[in-house]
């Protein structure tokens, strides 16, 4: 049986609407720049929405599609599509951390939420958190139950 993890879509939008909403303005700025004919702010516009559409690449680069099957983890670089397989038997433990809420001057505003990380064998280490998957609890139980599979097996 495969799980694919499912992508919360607040985590998508808050990824990518501040890149987004810099580059709108570096494209404003650089075409108002004609009508005043500055070429300073138009050469800055374009700097700036260079550095900004690499930095949104970079940030896209990191962000991972996760499939959970019987042999081990498929990771997918959502930016690159760059596919890795990673064997059970690579995997040294799964731990959980909770993570504290948040507290304003009126209470606290969230209790918090747990998320995991995963420890391989090349020193790599994989987070695995509710704020990016719909299905975390779904993802981390079936690898959790592969991993404790593995160990049972080399008892």
């Amino acid at each position: 049986m495969k799980i694919h993890s499912k992508f919360r879509t607040l985590y998508l939008i808050r990824i990518n609407i501040l890149f987004i909403l810099f580059d709108f303005f570096c494209l404003s700025k650089f075409f108002g720049s004609f009508r005043t004919e500055d070429y300073k702010i138009a050469l800055a516009s374009v700097v700036f929405l260079a550095v900004s559409i690499f930095f949104h690449i970079n940030k896209l680069s990191s962000v991972n599609e996760i499939i959970v099957s019987e042999k081990g983890i498929k990771r997918t670089t959502l930016a690159s599509s760059k596919v890795e397989f990673i064997a059970y038997s690579s995997i040294l433990r799964v731990e959980i951390a909770r993570i504290q809420g948040s507290y304003s001057r009126g209470g606290q505003i969230s209790t918090g939420y747990f998320e995991s990380t995963i420890y391989l064998e090349n020193g790599e280490e994989i987070l695995i958190s509710p704020d990016h998957f719909e299905n975390y609890p779904e993802l981390i139980v079936a690898i959790r139950d592969k991993v404790a599979h593995k160990t049972e097996n080399f008892a």
